[in-house]
């Protein structure tokens, strides 16, 4: 089915959009991209700013048609990522029948931000909107939300005891460079395949810490099984105008011309003002996503590589053993 945008009536069409992909769900994935465009307005970046990043969008794509199992999305402060997973959760609940998914932050504010978004509440985007109310089960809770489909939406606190219990297909963990590790662990063991839809992990955070939960994530994603998408804040960023100069932006040492191919969101100004306002560690680990920040380390050159050895002594007594 060809959506043309423009043409859409504001009621009527939306309805019948609905419906028609809940009878014969998304042939393509730029169906999806269009049908996400079309009924909320929200543009997802697609374009490859950075070449060492992943468009976001390819994380809906691949969380939607379950190419991915267990992902990882790095992202810079106001890139999006908790709204994308929010996004990602109600295609889910909406489009998959008996798919439950539970949400966890690093703290029930962070878990409540993700939920936002889907009510529309504080500074959430709003995606269930009066169209999908004939779809919702009973009155939409934070503590459960359930669809006529029989999926569900639960948001947890961050506890032991919350984190066990029953076993949904989808784990979302919001900010997890501010969660506990042992809940973080404990968390990991609740996804479970059935009903045809697979078990999956999906973690969004900012990594701001050094030697935090996140750089761990990352260090070991590829034997944990997680696909990692990353995007900066220049693979979020509108497009850069032709008007503007380049040699006298403040951008251009870290730009280098990739916004005039940007698609995105993010306003350039706000870009700008906030590099002005931060130190150059907080702008490249919380917007660029380079490394991890070492602001507040009393030995910033420590390396956990280089500085951390085996004790000679207990490597002894064990060969004595």
């Amino acid at each position: 089915m060809k959506i043309q945008v423009g043409d859409l009536d504001p009621v009527m069409v939306r309805r019948e959009l609905l419906d028609y992909y809940l009878r014969h769900s998304f042939e393509s994935t730029e169906e999806l991209l269009e049908f996400i465009e079309a009924f909320w307005k929200l543009r997802v970046p697609r374009a490859n700013v950075c070449p060492e990043h992943t468009p976001p969008s390819q994380y809906i794509i691949d969380s939607f048609f379950e190419r991915v199992q267990d992902s990882v999305c790095w992202a810079n402060r106001g890139g999006g990522k908790t709204l994308l997973g929010a996004l990602a959760t109600w295609l889910d609940t909406v489009f998959k029948p008996e798919c439950a998914t539970k949400i966890l932050g690093g703290s029930l504010e962070q878990s409540k931000k993700m939920y936002q978004h889907l009510t529309g509440e504080g500074d959430g985007w709003g995606l269930v909107t009066e169209d999908f109310q004939y779809l919702i089960e009973g009155e939409m809770l934070a503590a459960k939300t359930a669809t006529v489909n029989g999926s569900n939406i639960n948001i947890l606190t961050a506890s032991m005891k919350s984190v066990r219990g029953p076993h949904p297909q989808k784990l979302k963990l919001d900010e997890v460079d501010e969660c506990d590790d042992r809940i973080y662990e404990a968390a990991l063991l609740i996804p479970k395949t059935k009903r045809g839809i697979r078990a999956s992990t999906q973690i969004y955070s900012t990594m701001h810490k050094a030697y935090g939960l996140m750089n761990r994530v990352i260090e070991e994603a590829a034997l944990s099984g997680y696909k990692i998408y990353k995007w900066c804040v220049f693979d979020v960023m509108k497009k850069c105008p032709e008007w503007r100069e380049c040699d006298a932006c403040e951008l251009w040492e870290d730009c280098q011309g990739k916004a005039r191919h940007a698609d995105g969101f993010y306003s350039i100004e706000d870009a700008i003002s906030e590099k002005r306002k931060v130190s150059r560690d907080t702008w490249l680990s919380e917007m660029l996503c380079h490394k991890p920040s070492q602001e507040g380390l009393i030995y910033k050159e420590f390396d956990i590589n280089v500085h951390v050895v085996s004790d000679p002594f207990e490597d002894e007594q064990e060969g004595a053993g």
